[in-house]
């Protein structure tokens, strides 16, 4: 069975920025963030609760992602719509994503890179810019 999130066909860029600025004057949900290292390998782990909407960092480059657990819908910056049940590996593409959460999902983003530092990583790997331009810390 495939389900669709209503209203969100042709989901631009410039909608998901809006729809951003809104969902951070609500109540934020707690997502926990787990970070893994091994030889140029960079993981970065998020469990994301049933019946959230996420809008992720706007990412510079494609990666791979592993959903370990969990069932969601990922909305494309194009408004494409995909439902995703894990066990899934798939490569992401650069910029912003925005999912529905159907159930509770355990989410890796997966990066070559040597660096270990957090703070670093973050600039390295997302658009610092466009989060200035919307508000977002």
């Amino acid at each position: 069975m495939t389900t669709e999130v209503a209203g969100y066909s042709g989901l631009a860029t410039a909608n998901i920025n809006s729809l951003v600025q809104e969902m951070l004057l609500l109540p934020q949900v707690d997502c926990p963030v787990s970070h893994h290292f091994g030889p140029s390998i960079y993981i970065r782990e998020v469990v994301m609760p049933a019946g959230t909407v996420v809008v992720g960092k706007p990412h510079k480059t494609e990666h791979m992602c592993n959903m370990i657990s969990g069932r969601m819908i990922i909305i494309n910056e194009d408004g494409e719509q995909k439902e995703v049940t894990a066990p899934s590996v798939f490569m992401a593409k650069k910029g912003r994503k925005t999912a529905y959460i159907i159930e509770t999902v355990r989410f890796q983003n997966i990066f070559s890179t040597d660096e270990t530092d957090i703070e670093k990583l973050e600039n390295m790997l997302v658009d610092n810019e466009l989060l200035l331009l919307v508000g977002e810390k």
